[in-house]
């Protein structure tokens, strides 16, 4: 498990307080079984003008897309939650999310997990 965060240039005045996309995954359960449901949003006390804010899930074997989902907006902004595939098709996941903040302020983190697991 792994998280990596990179910022691609300086933050301006209109971007404070705004940073790294978050991913937020909720584990959900009824009679039927468990469910893995996922979402991007921004961070936390950031309050300016989103252009994009791009989410996508892999599920790492067999290697396919889950989730690719994008939302704009006055932050805070996220995406839609989606349930992702259960354990007995995808045992493990990869992240990436890229966030772009008014006027120029560029934001991406990558994370991995398996099921059951929260990311990291």
């Amino acid at each position: 498990m792994a998280s990596s965060a990179t910022m691609a240039t300086a933050t301006p005045a209109a971007a404070a307080g705004c940073g790294n996309p978050k991913l937020k995954v909720w584990y959900d359960s009824d009679q039927y079984g468990t469910y893995l449901k996922a979402w991007f949003k921004s961070s936390d006390g950031c309050r300016t003008k989103v252009f994009n804010l791009l989410g996508q899930i892999y599920c790492t074997n067999p290697s396919k897309k889950v989730y690719e989902k994008n939302t704009s907006g006055r932050a805070p902004v996220e995406t839609e939650t989606k349930a992702l595939p259960p354990k007995n098709k995808c045992k493990s996941f990869t992240a990436y999310a890229k966030i772009v903040y008014y006027p120029n302020a560029e934001f991406d983190d990558r994370w991995s997990w398996k099921w059951g697991d929260y990311p990291a």
